[in-house]
């Protein structure tokens, strides 16, 4: 049985992890919001400033990590081919 709950792939882990991870950062953020509540109210452009900040830092991410993931693709790609065109290890 225990060897069923090992079974699950490395991206559903992975998944799983990013959502508790979201939710740790969330529960975090959301105790700071609580703490220093009047200083949020106080500070809405820098909070915005911040948010807008944050999402263009999430979206080069996210462009940097499919651009690394289109180019592992075709390093493969290239070594697979270069693999079939190896010569055979038989003398002729």
């Amino acid at each position: 049985m225990a060897s069923a709950l090992r079974a699950g792939s490395s991206r559903d882990r992975a998944a799983r992890l990013a959502l508790l991870d979201a939710f740790t950062a969330g529960a975090g953020l959301g105790y700071l919001a609580h703490q220093y509540r009047e200083v949020l109210v106080a500070n809405p452009a820098t909070i915005g400033l911040v948010l807008l900040f944050t999402v263009a830092l999430a979206l080069l991410i996210a462009s940097a990590v499919r651009g690394l993931r289109r180019a592992a693709s075709r390093v493969d790609a290239i070594f697979a081919e270069e693999l079939r065109k190896k010569p055979s290890p038989r003398p002729r």
